[in-house]
């Protein structure tokens, strides 16, 4: 096996599969990726058993050939040679490889391809596709309100839903809940019946890894317990969450006649600065509204206390809740419009955020007790 690459191109591909290797495990093989050379091109392949990866990448390939190479050392290696420079990767004897690259020279131990467990099948035949951009937009808007309790499986990851040509993705811990709906592009299942899916948080986040060309096109596809996002010439595939996630629709307020406009900026500016004085667990801040302002309280007996108002569009009566800075500020930092408004009812019913540009973009969060 012998070939010659691009070190931008080569490291490229193996930070994309860091996230994915086990760095310590019970089978060794399982911290090192799968290089094979074939024709014009290299894949590299990743799997912690849960989750796989496979991409391909063109190379001068002088002689076919496979081998597994310790994915963090290999990537240390790489990140240290030279700028637009040329990799050559030579595999020998009992699995060991001479990589060079200008005058440097490195010898590493790999291990037999034939030891490295396969990728699982997975289907070629899209389910859903989507472009890039909407899609990192999907998963960026909703992956915060992931519950982190792995105990947890069905909330441990993403609802994807299709229904009448649009894609829904939810995610919620129970305190909070996020949710986006955008239209799909064209298929030939578009007129099939509703679709759902739990997509585990860490095929969400190394997915993030591989949205580089906003216009590039990912599918999604199902094959027995496994899941798949396609995009050209890579692959990341994942085993299905099993449970059932809980009836969202349910818990997204219809009645909630308080509502307040404010520039999303005042708002987050002035939240980080009150929430730094917050209980440290609950981060709870007390949010008091009134016509024309919004005045921020931290009070915390130990840290000390904090106030801050802003000018808010709202003529209706007065109110106060309390709500967790933290989860507000999640959402603040994934819109992008200039104003948001928060719908609410009293101090016991949730706060939903929405904002006049998007109203396919909601979030809620819970209130908690005064």
């Amino acid at each position: 096996m012998e070939f010659r690459i691009a070190r931008e191109l080569f490291l490229s591909g193996v930070q994309k599969v860091q996230g994915i290797v086990e760095a310590k495990g019970a089978m060794p093989i399982l911290s090192h990726l799968l290089l094979l050379a074939e024709k014009d091109r290299i894949c590299i392949q990743a799997t912690d058993l849960e989750i796989g990866s496979k991409a391909f990448y063109p190379a001068n390939v002088n002689t076919p050939g496979a081998v597994a190479l310790n994915a963090r050392k290999l990537y240390d290696i790489l990140r240290e040679l030279p700028p637009d420079s040329e990799a050559h990767l030579l595999r020998e004897e009992n699995n060991w490889v001479t990589l060079k690259c200008g005058k440097a020279k490195f010898r590493l131990p790999g291990l037999a391809a034939e030891d490295f467990p396969s990728l699982p099948d997975y289907s070629e035949d899209s389910l859903m596709e989507f472009r890039c951009s909407e899609l990192r937009e999907m998963v960026r808007k909703t992956f915060f309100a992931v519950s982190p309790d792995e105990t947890r499986q069905a909330l441990n990851g993403l609802l994807l839903e299709k229904e009448n040509g649009s894609a829904c993705m939810v995610g919620t811990d129970g305190h909070r809940l996020s949710m986006i709906t955008r239209s799909l592009k064209q298929t030939k299942h578009q007129g099939q019946e509703k679709l759902s899916f739990l997509l585990p948080k860490k095929v969400l986040s190394e997915l993030l890894k591989l949205m580089e060309d906003d216009e590039s096109i990912f599918g999604f596809t199902e094959k027995s317990n496994h899941l798949a996002f396609i995009q050209d010439q890579q692959v990341i595939v994942s085993r299905k969450i099993d449970g059932k996630f809980p009836n969202y629709r349910q818990v997204i307020p219809t009645d909630n006649p308080v509502q307040i406009r404010v520039s999303r900026e005042d708002l987050q500016h002035a939240l980080k600065r009150v929430a730094l004085l917050a209980d440290e667990k609950s981060k709870m801040v007390r949010f008091e509204i009134r016509p024309g302002a919004l005045t921020l309280i931290s009070d915390n007996t130990e840290l000390g206390a904090a106030r801050e108002e802003i000018a808010i569009e709202y003529d209706g009566e007065e109110m106060f809740v309390g709500l967790n800075a933290r989860y507000i500020l999640d959402v603040l930092n994934v819109i992008e419009d200039e104003k948001v408004t928060l719908n609410m009812k009293d101090q016991n019913h949730s706060c939903l955020i929405t904002s006049d540009e998007d109203d396919r973009y909601r979030s809620i969060v819970m209130p908690m007790r005064l």
